[in-house]
């Protein structure tokens, strides 16, 4: 777990290969010097261009590398499982063809051995370096929340593996005062926000035109990209 290390926070949604609203997201919350983002994790799958994500989110870390944390998601964790085992159907299902793509001039028969053993190392040295939460006396960030039944896990499972659509509807006692998470798509265009849960998964990089959706903590003020 990654500890608190200023005194506001910038919660980014899941980007999905959208390399067009990333940059606009990243110029905009590093000029202030106050905010440490953290990430939610699907960077990659589905959207066009997850080669161009992967090296924004890496030319960022590089260079800001005290005031980022990228936490992981289930499509990024199915790419790692994909170029370790070459299980194409599993990464098939997550839409991680469009990654194939966006990695290889053209896309024929060896395709899927050619992104294999070409897939750049920093890449892969930035996606297995993501976390699995993010936590402090205030909030709980991770791709998919948490597990209402097992409120105190911070396994992979209950951090970014599996959904806990039911967290939605739950009235039980609460990790901490504020859980926010990606992972579920909010098909009206903006965030789910209640007193004690926010999903800032808006679609972007799966919905056409759908915004990338920021959350500035403690105050709850949303940016839209």
């Amino acid at each position: 777990m990654t500890p608190l290390k200023r005194s506001k926070l910038a919660v980014i949604g899941d980007i999905h290969g959208d390399s067009v609203r990333l940059p606009r997201a990243l110029n905009s919350l590093l000029a202030d010097s106050s905010l440490h983002l953290v990430f939610v994790g699907d960077y990659v799958n589905r959207g066009p261009n997850t080669k161009a994500v992967l090296d924004l989110l890496l030319k960022a870390v590089n260079k800001y590398s005290d005031r980022i944390t990228l936490l992981r998601g289930n499509h990024d964790e199915a790419l790692l499982n994909f170029l370790n085992d070459g299980n194409v159907a599993d990464f098939a299902a997550h839409s991680g063809m469009s990654t194939i793509r966006s990695y290889l001039e053209t896309v024929d028969s060896n395709a899927i051995e050619k992104f294999r053993s070409s897939f750049p190392a920093e890449h892969l040295n930035l996606l297995r370096n993501t976390q699995i939460a993010y936590e402090n006396e205030d909030v709980l960030i991770s791709h998919c929340g948490f597990d209402p039944h097992d409120i105190d896990s911070r396994t992979p499972d209950s951090m970014y593996r599996r959904g806990h659509p039911e967290l939605f509807r739950y009235s039980g006692p609460w990790p901490r005062p504020l859980t926010v998470c990606g992972h579920y798509i909010q098909s009206q265009g903006g965030p789910y926000i209640s007193p004690n849960l926010i999903c800032i998964d808006t679609g972007c990089g799966t919905v056409n035109r759908a915004p990338l959706t920021a959350i500035i903590l403690p105050e709850r003020k949303l940016i839209q990209y």
